[in-house]
């Protein structure tokens, strides 16, 4: 199946299931409050740490604080994520969810927040070398972005394959390998739909003068409701189309 077909099955499934999808994406906006409990800033409709204010602005009570709200706010993250690649998997596979696959949502929230945090503790510390050591911060954006692609599939292999927690960033990899021109694609995908969200809110915030600042935080929700969500049906499909019974 070509990837413009993936494409349109990934765009059926998300309106045929919106309603759920929405509902099962509210703990993205439960982290949302969390997040801005900590030093950052926004760009592209998402939150990025000042590390500037790490060295600088925290003591150990607010530190402990943050890493509580990192913790709930990636088992939120996690949870929804969960939800929404099981439900994208039955509507593929014509099944319908049964006790046994809701029950798996808890197993697979809990190996998903291990995988991000275990990542986002890597990528925090290299980040912050690099930065204590004064170096470009190109280098850092390198590192965060193989990172993440290392972790692009973990999800689906989580929720479709139930692979182990130890083997899930090597399934992870794999696929993006033996479909790299779609994953490729949806990285293309991912990116338009990020810049084409911030535009038009930076537009919108451009006429809001002093509020500027609540059109930034527009574009996150929208994010986190519709843009994540498409993006985690889509890569279900693509996921799924190594199985050639399905297609």
């Amino acid at each position: 199946m070509g990837f413009g077909s993936l494409v349109v099955h990934a765009w059926q499934a998300y309106f045929r299931n919106i309603k759920l999808i929405s509902f099962f994406s509210i703990p993205f906006l439960i982290c949302f409050p969390l997040v801005l409990a900590m030093p950052n800033f926004t760009a592209l409709g998402g939150i990025f740490l000042r590390f500037a204010s790490v060295q600088r602005e925290l003591g150990i009570v607010d530190g402990a604080l943050i890493l509580a709200a990192l913790a709930v706010s990636l088992l939120l993250f996690s949870f929804a994520i969960v939800a929404v690649n099981l439900l994208i998997k039955s509507q593929r596979v014509l099944l319908s969810l049964t006790s046994r696959d809701l029950e798996a949502v808890e197993t697979g929230t809990f190996k998903l927040f291990w995988v991000y945090a275990i990542v986002f503790a890597f990528v925090l510390a290299i980040n912050y070398a690099l930065y204590d050591y004064g170096l470009h911060s190109t280098l850092g954006a390198l590192v965060s972005f193989i990172a993440a692609a290392a972790v692009f599939f973990v999800p689906q292999a989580i929720v479709i394959e139930n692979i182990e927690l130890r083997h899930v960033v090597e399934r992870s990899v794999s696929i993006a390998f033996r479909r790299l021109p779609y994953f490729v694609g949806l990285l293309a995908i991912a990116a338009l739909l990020l810049l084409v969200n911030t535009w038009i809110f930076l537009q919108i915030g451009s006429s809001m003068g002093e509020n500027a600042l609540y059109a930034r935080y527009a574009a996150i929700v929208v994010n986190a409701l519709f843009v994540l969500p498409f993006m985690e049906c889509l890569k279900t499909q693509v996921f799924l189309s190594k199985y050639t019974i399905l297609d």
